[in-house]
């Protein structure tokens, strides 16, 4: 190969930026399209979008690709998720964005099919690959709480800030307690799943795999040390499966294992591990990388950093004391659980 030819090979190994919206309408449904017989891919669905042309910024690539392939403008929405993955033809680096409202009726300028699909019915469609990165990060909120040491606030007054973080919208909680014995820790589940449910709220777990299928649980939280001694997911795919992670490596070992999504931390200083150095939004950012999974950014945290960590492809926020909505009370009160 001469030193004038354009290296090929080299430029398949490149990720190709691809723009990708997902409308969702008042009803909670999703715009998908299905990819035409002449294109890589044909027959699956997917959300549609296209390539990033040189000099395009990504919001601008999204706007031009979906007035061209579904007559929509205007468009209203924000960064979801961005990751790279091979599951294709050739690498590729997804810049995922959420459109809540826009102006026209998406319709199949290309002569490609449409079609509206709530996530349910999506389990029936051929999808293009990846597409379940997508729809994990469509289905977790902005916000993942949790629970501090109920022994930390007593019982009364902890009830009361689980009470009012339900009422708030909380709709996703980790019950996080190491100090309680697994059979404590199981009678406190069953009670807060309990009121989770009226508030359709996820409860996950982070002791085994049979109190997560016993209590109900939507899933599983686990440090990537109770990861490595499992030796893979400990879950099926009809429960959530969450890893901690510090670093580059452990998110890996996270996407390796199937995980669902992970945490992220230390961002800032906390006070539960004020030894630890935080990473800040730019190291967050650079270990979370682009791997192909949601990332909540947790330490030293809460709402009003939520647009910071979108900012910084972070699924949202994951926190404490940050969004526990009440101080601390009767410190020590025995509890009854």
């Amino acid at each position: 190969m001469s030193a004038s030819m354009p290296n090929i090979a080299a430029d398949m190994d490149t990720p190709l930026d691809i723009a990708v919206g997902v409308l969702v309408d008042s009803q909670g449904r999703l715009l998908i399209a299905q990819r035409r017989p002449d294109t890589p891919g044909a027959g699956y669905w997917e959300f549609p979008g296209g390539k990033q042309e040189q000099g395009e910024s990504i919001f601008d690539c999204l706007t031009r690709e979906l007035a061209e392939e579904i007559g929509v403008t205007d468009l209203h929405g924000a960064p979801l998720i961005r990751f790279c993955h091979d599951r294709g033809p050739r690498p590729v680096r997804l810049h995922v964005w959420r459109i809540h409202d826009w102006t026209g009726t998406p319709g199949g300028r290309e002569g490609q099919a449409i079609r509206w699909a709530s996530a349910a019915e999506l389990d029936d469609v051929s999808l293009l690959p990846a597409t379940d990165v997508i729809l994990a990060a469509l289905a977790l909120p902005r916000q993942y709480l949790i629970t501090p040491g109920i022994m930390d606030y007593g019982e009364i007054d902890w009830f009361e800030g689980l009470d009012q973080a339900l009422a708030n919208g909380t709709r996703l909680l980790r019950l996080r307690d190491p100090a309680l014995t697994d059979t404590e820790y199981a009678r406190l589940a069953e009670r807060v799943i309990e009121l989770a449910r009226i508030h359709e709220t996820a409860v996950l777990l982070d002791r085994d795999t049979d109190m997560v299928d016993a209590l109900g649980a939507a899933g599983l939280h686990w440090s990537v040390d109770q990861l490595e001694r499992a030796g893979g997911r400990p879950v099926s795919s009809q429960h959530w499966f969450v890893v901690s992670a510090h670093n580059a490596a452990e998110l890996t070992a996270a996407v390796e294992a199937g995980a669902d999504f992970a945490t992220l931390s230390p961002v800032a200083v906390t006070t539960s591990h004020p030894e630890a150095s935080p990473l800040g939004w730019p190291g967050f950012e650079n270990e979370r990388s682009e791997l192909a999974l949601p990332v909540y950014a947790l330490g030293g945290l809460g709402p009003d950093d939520a647009e910071d960590a979108i900012a910084h492809n972070a699924q949202g926020v994951a926190a404490i004391t940050g969004l526990w909505p009440v101080g601390k009370g009767s410190r020590g009160q025995r509890r009854s659980i």
